[in-house]
């Protein structure tokens, strides 16, 4: 036998079922089995099928029920003194089947089972307290299942189930516990952090409480987890610097400058005693290679160092400014009171650092630099050369003990030849390193025997000599690779890079590379880039061989820019590919298959680009621009977007490219706006329209963007500009363009109060978005909708409409639109009278927004007036 009450009450006997659908004999049936094994008297059957007020003859009626049932399944309900009871194995039952379930550790069986609410078709007081009952057993089960899930790894997946739950109890804290694990666990730690002040906000709000101890402990280890952890590896070996280790030791948190000349060991010790020290910081360490001595153009400006320690420190986009001064001020306050250590490693000037001290109490800075830029406040720790004995070990650790031991005169000489220079000595060791059955001795003369050392004072001619030294030593082809690395323009390279720039096949030159670590004259210091000192990169380049610098450099920057073309098309596939040469023989141009690939690769090589623009031929360079114009718009890198496509315009003014100087054009003015200086930008646009002057989807684009860039007292003049680019588009069939303007001119009728309108364009470019299968797009139009049916009054669809957008614009992951569309939600719930639901989309609203790291004080404001 096998009953069920979940649903409807059926009872299946020998194969044959039975439905007893919403009756009273089916209700009384569903009394018992609810508690079987139980005895229900039956006063108390009376109440839990009729209710507490049941009719006159409720006590006949329930006889003739009892009757009706056992008639049907004989022997089921037996009478026990003033009561009934069921005689069945309560497993047979699926109410007590899941129960049994849960309890034996099975949940996602008892899952499975509670597919619907037990005795639902009863309304007694009873009947809706079990199911209440009910809905809390599987709310736990639930739970546990998850737990046992985030037990498994499967954060990713639980994500979206969690978000729904988490909306449905806001004030849950076990369900807040692992939706933060969850997104912690799927790499999602910002969104964690800041569900946890959600939570802790509306706890506060809604109970004037605090989160739990657990959830505090949890949000503690996760905040400690997510710590940005930026120090490069710590060097090994590491030997000496015994006096300047504990002089960093003892020094308070403050600014402290490392200075000493090219090679002397100053990163070693900095990133040495950063590890040492990096418990004393557990709200992170901070690291940066400003690359102040590398070559022209290679620099780290203070903008990206500071956008870059934003990034690490989960500082939301939306919330950086475009200024300077402005991402300085908040970088210190995201700072504020935390203990972090910040490494400034090879710094120029104290230009070039000062936008990124803290300036706070808890934070410590080293810097290390070849110049003295001491600011007032630093204390400054000068690095001579390696003592002795300590350049010694240096050399013994990297050679073997015991083969030093066994041939101290020759280890003098070698320490002697690289003038305790911990660079050279560590070029020198791996190059005895990798000839063990040499003795050292002829490595030793080899040195003494160097023109290079007749003046021992000259420390740059003992590192070169050195250098010299170990190049000898290289094949053919890892020293032409090494001859040509110099010549690259940014601090490091990709293999891909590398193959190009040598013309040799990727495999080859991976070996190549891998020669040139073994020999110490590279690192690599994340997988697939490379990178080598400053001092190797100069004497690498001198290296290079008149007759190969041109053509290597070019074969890199054509790498650079066909790659960099595939790259901002999979990044941004509506935008209209360029048109693009063929590459050099020996060019590798990778292609991508994800949208996540595309932007990985354009950030990894924005520093490179931004280098190699200025070598470029005019081809090239307006080519890197306009790789890199959408990925630096999105990420907020507003001052390189600007001296991009400066660069980018003055090539194909060069070139004669009429069609790359208007989409160049555009992207200037673009920049400007972004960057405040809407005059310069609304000229750069206005020559671009002139530019694409008989290339109407050139000129259409150029009017959008000079729509956008209307205030909203010029809204008639943004409208106009927004037709004439819809009618171009549409002369040319470009339906992306036609579907862009729609929206756009729904957006600027809904701004003037003209709904109806809004509602005809943004149906227009629904059906065309929906056509081209565009969320965002799609999304837009519905928001669209929504402002023009609330205009209109019709607030039932425009409640329908702001539901449909908050949900694209989630599966789009724009966090600030969906909070933007539960805002509009709530106003449409307010206007039509229903202040719960008001409330609950703008609570949403203001949590999205929290989460964001956007400012909730207008949607606030309007909670704290709803609740007046």
């Amino acid at each position: 036998m096998r009953f069920t009450v979940l649903g409807g009450v059926t009872a299946r006997v020998d194969g044959h079922v039975t439905e007893f659908g919403p009756t009273r004999p089916g209700a009384l049936l569903g009394v018992l089995l609810a508690g079987a094994g139980q005895v229900v008297s039956a006063d108390d059957l009376v109440e839990r099928v009729l209710g507490a007020a049941p009719p006159p003859r409720a006590r006949a009626l329930m006889q003739t029920w009892l009757t009706r049932v056992r008639q049907t399944l004989p022997g089921l309900i037996e009478r026990v003194g003033a009561g009934y009871v069921v005689r069945v194995d309560p497993l047979e039952i699926d109410l007590h089947l899941f129960r049994h379930l849960v309890r034996t550790g099975r949940t996602a069986e008892a899952l499975a089972l509670a597919q619907a609410e037990p005795l639902s078709t009863l309304d007694t007081p009873w009947a809706v307290r079990l199911r209440a009952d009910f809905a809390a057993e599987v709310l736990a089960a639930r739970l546990a299942h998850v737990d046992a899930r985030l037990e498994a790894g499967e954060h990713a997946t639980l994500v979206p189930e969690l978000q729904a739950l988490a909306a449905e109890h806001p004030l849950d804290e076990r369900i807040a516990a692992q939706l933060i694990e969850a997104l912690h666990g799927s790499g999602r730690a910002p969104e964690a952090l800041r569900h946890f002040e959600v939570v802790r906000e509306n706890l506060a709000t809604e109970l004037g409480a605090e989160p739990s101890r657990h959830l505090t402990t949890l949000h503690r280890r996760l905040q400690a987890a997510s710590a940005p952890r930026q120090l490069p590896a710590a060097p090994k070996p590491f030997t000496g610097r015994a006096t300047e280790l504990a002089e960093l030791d003892q020094l308070p948190t403050g600014v402290v400058v490392i200075t000493g000349t090219g090679g002397v060991g100053k990163t070693s010790l900095a990133v040495h005693w950063a590890h040492r020290a990096a418990e004393r910081f557990p709200d992170g360490q901070l690291y940066v290679n400003l690359h102040g001595f590398g070559p022209s153009g290679a620099a780290v400006s203070p903008g990206d160092a500071v956008l870059r320690f934003l990034a690490a420190l989960d500082v939301p986009r939306a919330q950086v400014p475009h200024d300077l001064a402005g991402q300085s001020a908040l970088l210190r306050d995201a700072l504020a009171d935390k203990r972090v250590l910040m490494l400034l490693d090879n710094a120029t000037d104290a230009e070039q650092v000062e936008p990124l001290l803290p300036r706070t109490p808890h934070a410590h800075v080293v810097i290390t630099s070849r110049t003295t830029l001491k600011p007032h406040y630093a204390k400054e720790l000068p690095l001579g050369l390696l003592p002795p004995d300590d350049a010694r070990e240096l050399l013994a650790a990297r050679i073997g003990h015991d083969r030093a031991r066994a041939e101290p005169d020759a280890v003098d000489t070698v320490v002697r030849r690289c003038a305790r220079l911990p660079l050279a000595l560590a070029v020198a060791g791996a190059r005895a390193a990798t000839q063990p059955e040499f003795p050292l001795a002829a490595l030793a003369d080899e040195l003494a025997d160097l023109d290079a050392f007749a003046d021992d004072d000259d420390v740059t001619a003992d590192l070169r000599s050195v250098f010299s030294h170990s190049c000898k030593a290289l094949s053919p082809p890892a020293l032409r690779l090494f001859r040509l690395l110099g010549l690259m323009p940014g601090s490091d390279i990709s293999r891909a890079g590398a193959a190009s720039l040598a013309g040799t096949p990727l495999g080859e030159t991976g070996e190549l590379l891998a020669e040139l670590a073994r020999a110490n004259l590279i690192d690599e210091p994340e997988p697939g880039r490379f990178t080598c000192h400053d001092l190797l990169r100069d004497y690498a380049a001198e290296l290079a061989l008149d007759s190969e610098r041109e053509d290597a450099l070019h074969r890199l920057l054509d790498h650079l820019a066909l790659t960099g073309v595939e790259a901002g098309v999979e990044y941004t596939p509506s935008r209209r590919r360029p048109a693009t040469p063929g590459p050099a023989p020996g060019v590798i141009v990778q292609r991508f298959g994800t949208h996540e690939e595309a932007l990985a690769w354009l950030m990894a090589e924005h520093p490179t680009l931004m280098a190699a623009m200025p070598h470029g031929t005019p081809e090239q360079t307006w080519l890197m621009g306009w790789s890199l114009a959408d990925a630096l718009d999105r990420q907020a890198r507003y001052r390189d977007l600007l001296t991009s496509q400066q660069l980018a315009v003055a090539a194909v003014e060069r070139l004669g490219d009429t069609d790359g100087l208007g989409r160049s054009l555009i992207n200037l003015g673009r920049s400007l706006s972004r960057m405040g200086r809407p005059e310069e930008a609304t000229a750069a646009l206005r020559r671009a329209l002139d530019v694409n002057e008989g290339n109407p989807a050139g000129q259409a684009e150029v009017l959008l963007n000079i729509a956008m860039l209307c205030p909203d007292d010029r809204i008639e003049e943004a409208l106009e500009h927004t037709r004439r680019g819809l009618a171009l588009y549409e002369e040319v069939g470009d339906a992306y363009g036609q579907a862009n303007a729609l929206t756009g001119l729904a957006w600027g009728h809904g701004k003037l109060g003209e709904y109806a309108r809004t509602v005809e364009y943004a149906e227009r470019a629904m059906r065309m978005w929906q056509e081209m299968d565009h969320l965002i797009g799609q999304a837009e139009a519905w928001d669209n909708l929504g402002t023009g049916y609330l205009g209109l009054g019709e607030h039932a669809k425009a409640a329908q409409a702001y539901t449909r957008s908050s949900e694209l614009f989630r599966l789009g992951g724009d966090i600030p639109l969906e909070a933007g569309s539960y805002e509009q939600l709530g106003d449409t719930h307010a206007a039509a009278g229903d202040a719960e639901l008001a409330r609950e989309a703008w609570q949403r609203s203001a949590e999205l927004r929290t989460q964001a790291g956007l400012s909730a004080d207008q949607v606030r404001a309007k909670l704290q007036a709803e609740g007046q």
